[in-house]
């Protein structure tokens, strides 16, 4: 694949979720129906005294990862908190510990990897309703920063890394 060139897919296949593998902190985890989050890079302009108003320059900027959270089918849920809890000091509080999202595309001729680092959980979202499907659980986590690997090159991010301490 050509860095950079957006390329003709051979047979077709685009990434989509059957192309998908999630692991959380390295246990592969079957049960997730839909991944959410937002990375943001928010920047300020410097003002300066100018006849033009036009800004002398911008900050490089505040950086967040918001709106984030999983989805697992009940009985995934359930697993994935209880794996955590057993990793807590007590083994029994989920909340506090920090876990290592990986998720994987694969298709015949692209991969791509997105990783959500320094995640907790945050609260939980648990309903049923009368009708034929499963019951889902959807998880609030927190994250300190992404990264996204594809073909051409590894660990890419919104916030300066330039210093490789991320």
């Amino acid at each position: 694949m050509t860095t950079g060139k957006d390329v003709f897919r051979r047979n077709g296949y685009e990434l989509a979720w059957a192309s998908m593998q999630a692991k959380v902190d390295n246990d592969e985890f079957y049960g997730f129906t839909g991944v959410d989050y937002e990375e943001k890079l928010e920047r300020a302009f410097a003002w300066g005294m100018d006849k033009a108003g036009v800004p002398r320059g911008v900050t490089k900027g505040k950086y967040s990862v918001e709106g984030s959270s999983i989805k697992m089918y009940k009985a995934s849920a359930l697993a994935l908190i209880e794996a955590l809890a057993r990793k807590s000091p007590g083994g029994k509080s989920y909340g506090h510990v920090l876990f290592h999202l990986t998720l994987q595309y694969v298709e015949e001729d692209i991969s791509v990897t997105e990783e959500l680092f320094g995640c907790r959980i945050a609260g939980a979202k648990r309903s049923i309703a009368q009708g034929p499907d499963a019951a889902i659980d959807e998880i609030p986590i927190t994250v300190m920063y992404a990264k996204i690997s594809g073909p051409n090159i590894q660990g890419l991010t919104l916030f300066d890394n330039s210093q490789g301490r991320y």
